[in-house]
């Protein structure tokens, strides 16, 4: 990736051994995120940072202990830093504090569930207020599935739902040429309202044995590695969700935006990799989370599962605008997740009455996977719920009226999806 002279010779040390005296603040940050990565690789979402840059910061910060002292020198050379905008020193002091916040939490110490949350992505939970919602959702579904002759009528309504969906799983061998026909709509959908560059590419790689279902990593200059955890089962419409939420307008289309704008256009090295538990990490995954609604309304992911995913999958469609509706009214029951992941992790619930709670309140059948995920990523699954609301309540809104010429043609909600990719720290500062 481009690069200033100065930063060349600053990544290969010709001006100096050792922590250079004339490094940047946003530099000192790189090297702070890479040593916290490659010690921690949950930790670094993406890098597209050079190999010198890394070796740097293997070389200076070789334990943990060096990470934390490092953060508090960062921390009070940017309390004397002249040359940044506020919005850009709050920004770093954030993503600095997340280093820290996550290399104590490394090291042993372990936060109340809200607290972390605070420490490592500045949110605070919000109070559950729709339990009155989901309840009257809990019995749309019920009657959604009671008018379908081919649903099961035995058992809870998290197992009905289970087995009803169970009717559209892809076959094994079809999964991965499936979610290939999904990442095509969804791109197609994407390049409605955003130019793509020649050559970016997903790639999809699969793997077993991850707490994820799918994992989108940006290698740079438009090229993402989709992996996808061949040992969990997916639907059709898991299918196209995964398709718009790792592809487009996902993680891919937001990185390369970010990538463009940020490293290719204003050679910002901060933005040249991504911190998992930071407050950039946090609202971009919060981003992808709300991509899908961005890309499809209803009727147009019904259309596209009914004639495109289906038959890909060698499943009859009859079914594929119940299969669609009733998972869009599942969804809108995620509300309940943050209360119940703060009681499991903080103690308060055990496993097994954490999994009773996600079938009561969310109707996961087999919420295990949701638990094991959990106990690895903790309070960011905050972005999935809580903070893809936000998205989109964000997106919702008017466009600005210093929305550039460019984008004019765009509607608001793409207008500001584009804004959320390339800026940093981006809109999200002010949610």
């Amino acid at each position: 990736m481009p690069r200033s002279l100065s930063l060349v010779l600053i990544a290969f040390g010709l001006l100096g051994c050792g922590k250079l005296s004339h490094e940047s603040v946003p530099d000192n940050y790189v090297h702070l995120a890479l040593a916290l990565g490659e010690r921690d690789p949950d930790s670094l979402d993406f890098s597209a940072a050079p190999i010198a840059w890394i070796e740097r910061g293997h070389r200076d910060y070789i334990s943990y202990d060096a990470i934390d002292q490092g953060t508090t020198a960062a921390l009070e050379r940017l309390a004397r830093a002249k040359n940044l905008n506020p919005d850009s020193a709050t920004a770093l002091r954030q993503q600095i504090n997340s280093i820290r916040a996550r290399t104590a939490m490394l090291r042993g110490h372990v936060l109340p569930f809200d607290q972390e949350a605070v420490a490592l992505f500045g949110v605070t939970r919000q109070s559950d207020t729709s339990a009155e919602e989901r309840v009257a959702l809990r019995h749309e579904i019920a009657d959604q599935l009671a008018r379908l002759p081919e649903a099961p009528r035995k058992g809870t309504l998290a197992q009905r739902y289970d087995a009803w969906n169970e009717r559209f799983l892809i076959p094994r061998d079809r999964t991965i040429a499936v979610l290939q026909k999904a990442l095509d709509v969804c791109r197609t959908a994407t390049l409605q309202h955003i130019s793509l560059p020649a050559g970016e590419t997903i790639t999809i790689t699969p793997v077993r044995d991850k707490p994820w279902a799918a994992f989108s990593q940006y290698l740079g200059n438009g090229h993402s590695t989709l992996f996808l955890n061949m040992d969990l089962a997916l639907t059709v419409d898991d299918a196209l969700e995964l398709g718009c939420h790792e592809g487009y307008p996902g993680h891919h289309v937001f990185n390369l935006l970010r990538d463009q704008a940020l490293v290719q256009h204003d050679h910002r090295a901060e933005a040249e990799l991504q911190l998992t538990f930071s407050p950039q990490g946090f609202w971009s995954e919060a981003a992808a989370a709300a991509a899908p609604r961005l890309a499809m309304s209803e009727d147009q992911r019904i259309a596209v599962e009914r004639d495109v995913l289906f038959p890909a999958a060698g499943l009859p469609s009859a079914n594929a605008a119940a299969h669609v509706h009733i998972n869009n009214l599942v969804r809108r029951l995620d509300t309940a997740q943050p209360a119940i992941a703060k009681a499991y992790l903080d103690g308060e619930l055990e496993f097994v009455r954490a999994e009773d709670a996600f079938a009561d309140e969310m109707l996961m059948a087999h919420a295990e996977q949701t638990l094991l995920y959990l106990n690895e990523y903790r309070s960011y699954g905050l972005a999935y719920t809580q903070g893809a609301h936000r998205v989109e309540q964000y997106l919702a809104a008017p466009a600005p009226r210093s929305t550039p010429a460019e984008l004019q043609q765009l509607d608001a909600a793409w207008a500001r999806y584009r804004a959320l990719a390339e800026q940093w720290p981006g809109p999200v500062a002010h949610f």
